[in-house]
């Protein structure tokens, strides 16, 4: 009985004890950051988002009220066409062609809305790129100093042990290392162009008698 009572109680001591320790001391391998927080508040995303609204935004506007005058005058020359179709019977030439003239202007506006959006994906790629290329060895920093097994990103993660954020201290650190982005990438220099492979000329043939 009486070594039955001891392992009983060495067992109780050892629960208790475990449950004494801070949690996080069972949950610090894996630390986590929320890199679309640091990419949307940094210092040097704010930078970014100056120079985007600085080089597009008057062209934002303009190819925006170009699309909305060309859907209104689309809009416009349906609602007058409606009346205008019968069954078996052509619409009217100047009613076709003024049909044609609306569809294309409005074919083009959106065009021009495509290549804008396209553009700025790829210049917000871009500024996202260098915040993480800064960010991935300030998590590195943080990592060994918490004694870390592994950062994830915060995004996507149905939960976590908030002590692990380190979204905080990560910002921190960015915005005192990190400033200003560039939103257009550095020209590349321009391939030269391949140099022709010398050609050795041919032996003259000995002519036949």
């Amino acid at each position: 009985m009486k070594t039955k009572f001891t392992k009983a109680a060495i067992a109780a001591a050892v629960a208790a004890s475990m449950l004494a320790l801070p949690q996080a001391a069972f949950a610090q391998s894996t630390l986590v950051v929320d890199v679309d927080q640091i990419s949307r508040d940094s210092v040097a995303a704010k930078s970014g988002q100056a120079q985007i609204e600085a080089k597009y935004g008057a062209r934002i506007k303009t190819v925006r009220a170009s699309f909305d005058a060309a859907l209104k005058g689309w809009n416009d020359q349906v609602a007058i066409a409606k009346p205008l179709i019968k069954p078996n019977t052509p619409l009217p030439p100047a009613t076709e062609k003024a049909l044609g003239d609306a569809r294309q202007t409005l074919q083009e506006a959106q065009a021009q809305v495509e290549d804008l959006q396209r553009e700025l994906n790829s210049v917000s790629q871009y500024v996202q790129q260098q915040i993480v290329e800064k960010l991935i060895p300030i998590a590195e920093r943080i990592r060994k100093d918490r004694k870390g097994d592994t950062v994830v990103p915060r995004n996507g993660l149905l939960a976590f042990e908030p002590a692990n954020d380190i979204t905080a201290i990560a910002l921190q650190q960015l915005n005192a290392t990190m400033t200003v982005v560039q939103i257009a990438p550095p020209e590349q220099p321009a391939a030269k162009p391949a140099t022709p492979a010398a050609t050795t000329p041919a032996k003259p043939q000995p002519q036949s008698r």
